[in-house]
């Protein structure tokens, strides 16, 4: 289990695409810190990735997974990998998501692979996406960073190129590289019909990184059915040592959300 070295209680994460959006983009790291985070990750903060790492580097915060460039998520994207005319593209923002992480001591970029068009053809698009990594892995190795495939649900994404954790497993392993890893999340292993606390056992050896939200509705938990001290207990049993991301959507304010990670009174 991952674990602070003086409480024995896990190393969380806060993301702060979907926490302490009660704030100012550039007050988020002070704000996490404030309430008890050491890590924190993020997607991509696109024009604004050069004021992110500053806030996060005077808020005193370790970078625990930085998205790469994903596309335009409010319109749809969710990676461009499989594209055969953005590879450029591709290449350019895993490199600039690795740089950033390295100069901010990180270690894990989390890319997305992509969605299928609506003619098909997902064999040759998770090529096309597989030679990108390919080519990015030693990049990132040299920079002492573990580049993650995240799993994304179909419910969700629809077209998603790698809809379960056993779908980004496979195609991790077919990488054959310690530099690209799995990102296991629970949100999206449960809305793909999945138990994560009974699956993710079966991809420790793969996990890059890890995440939970609620499911469904991607809420603080206790919201849904995502029991999460079983999820983060699981992983312990499926040696993953990292920080455990919280990417859940509070309903109020985030600090009302994290009474779960208080140690508990004497």
């Amino acid at each position: 289990m991952s674990t602070s070295a003086r409480s024995g209680r896990p190393l969380w994460s806060a993301h702060l695409s979907t926490l302490f959006q009660e704030h100012d983009f550039a007050e988020r790291p002070r704000a996490a810190a404030a309430a008890g985070f050491t890590h924190v990750e993020s997607w991509w903060p696109g024009s604004r990735a050069g004021e992110w790492a500053r806030a996060v580097a005077r808020a005193g915060l370790r970078v625990s997974c930085l998205n790469a460039d994903g596309g335009d998520l409010a319109a749809g994207d969710r990676g461009f990998l499989n594209v055969p005319s953005r590879r450029d593209e591709a290449l350019a923002a895993v490199a600039a998501a690795v740089n950033a992480v390295s100069a901010l001591g990180g270690g894990v970029v989390n890319v997305l692979v992509g969605r299928a068009p609506a003619t098909g053809m997902r064999s040759r698009e998770l090529d096309t996406a597989r030679g990108v990594l390919r080519e990015c892995a030693g990049h990132a190795a040299a920079c002492g960073v573990t580049l993650v495939v995240e799993h994304l649900n179909e419910r969700d994404i629809p077209g998603s190129l790698l809809p379960t954790p056993e779908a980004a497993a496979r195609f991790v392993a077919s990488l054959d590289t310690p530099s690209v890893r799995l990102l296991y999340d629970a949100y999206h292993a449960a809305m793909a019909g999945l138990d994560p606390v009974r699956d993710v056992h079966r991809y420790g050896h793969l996990i890059g990184h890890a995440q939970y939200a609620d499911a469904p509705g991607r809420g603080a938990p206790g919201t849904g059915e995502v029991d999460l001290e079983a999820f983060v207990a699981s992983l312990g049993d499926a040696g993953y040592g990292g920080p455990v991301g919280l990417e859940f959507s509070p309903r109020g304010r985030t600090v009302d959300a994290l009474g779960f990670m208080r140690p508990p009174r004497p």
